[in-house]
């Protein structure tokens, strides 16, 4: 019962969020909204509050905002509060508004809970193997200079792209103990197949999460951004991966099902660990909505933009058929990383 009201309670609180953007940008734009909709299909409950109804749907994982003239096959009266009565720049703002609501909701949360220094998984044969640094280590210092954030540490590590010795001192069951390693150049490749050498001593964080005590709003800034840069640029990389082929489909993308084991164990984690896993998918959410693939709010951006280029928008025909083969194939692979999600978490 946890799992499944944590699960509700999240999937209800992003949608909200996400649709949330696209409806205030809407009414702010003068497009009428015609419904609010947390969840899909049939309407269980709605009330009318001036000319929206905000409704709950039967399924709960997923929503949406029903704008007049919105839909190819709706019928267009040319009036001023119609969706395509707007030029291409404020749909493109009332599109873009829902990922990017997401998107600060991520920044907001990721500036204040950061990930502890805590050790997760030391690779073999890497500098803090080698030195003796073990899973659930709590790095303390480097080089006398005192960390409690994992950021910090890869600040340290990662500085001029230093291979010099560095000593750590770690915090194993309540012992301080001195390591000292040196980080080896390694080759990692960027979004775009770019090459750099980076420092790299073999280990990655545990998963505890604190929040961040500063007196400065400066601090919390900059963390926010440097997290919510940090995790951009690895979702990235790992879509381009997952495209490219150099990192399988199954058993590494995790669904809707993957994702509710995973909160329901969050919950009983605490609610810090819950709230930062809120914001991780608050960020994928914004992250695969603005994917120029037709039904996403990028697929939409990239009808505007030939709309655009052509002058002309495509015919309602032509993004109807468009959007219905976008749908199958959304479906087909949900369908298919759910199966996997249920071997991989549900099936002993």
């Amino acid at each position: 019962m946890l799992t499944l009201l944590t699960v509700i309670i999240v999937f209800s609180v992003v949608i909200i969020i996400h649709e949330l953007g696209h409806f205030l940008v809407a009414r702010r734009i003068g497009v009428k909204v015609e419904r609010f909709s947390l969840g899909l299909g049939k309407v269980l409950w709605s009330k009318r509050f001036g000319e929206t109804e905000y409704a709950i749907s039967a399924v709960p994982f997923g929503g949406y905002v029903k704008m007049a003239g919105e839909e190819p096959t709706d019928k267009r009266e040319g009036k001023p509060w119609e969706f395509y009565s707007k030029p291409p720049g404020k749909r493109f703002w009332i599109l873009f508004a829902g990922a990017a609501v997401n998107y600060l909701f991520a920044f907001l949360v990721f500036s204040f809970i950061l990930p502890t220094s805590r050790v997760g998984i030391v690779f073999k044969d890497m500098p803090a193997y080698n030195a003796g640094m073990e899973t659930k280590d709590r790095i303390v210092s480097i080089d006398n200079k005192k960390v409690k954030y994992w950021y910090e540490v890869v600040d340290i590590v990662s500085k001029d792209a230093s291979t010099r010795p560095l000593r750590f001192q770690v915090d194993r069951d309540g012992r301080i103990m001195e390591l000292t390693l040196t980080p080896t150049l390694m080759e990692s490749k960027g979004i775009f197949g770019q090459t750099k050498e980076r420092p790299k001593i073999g280990i990655s964080y545990y998963g505890d999460v604190e929040i961040l005590k500063s007196r400065s709003p400066l601090k919390y800034l900059t963390t926010g951004l440097r997290q919510t840069f940090h995790n951009t640029s690895i979702t990235y990389k790992y879509i381009w991966y997952l495209i490219t082929g150099k990192v399988p489909i199954k058993g590494t993308v995790t669904g809707p099902v993957g994702i509710a084991v995973i909160l329901g164990k969050a919950a009983r984690v605490g609610f810090v660990y819950l709230l930062f896993l809120v914001g991780h998918i608050n960020l994928a959410l914004a992250i695969f909505n603005l994917l120029p693939f037709p039904v996403l709010d990028g697929g939409h951006i990239l009808f505007l933009g030939l709309e655009k280029i052509r002058k002309r928008p495509l015919s309602p025909k032509a993004q109807e058929i468009i959007q219905y083969v976008a749908i199958s194939l959304i479906l087909a692979f949900f369908l298919f990383v759910s199966y996997n999600d249920i071997l991989r978490w549900l099936v002993k």
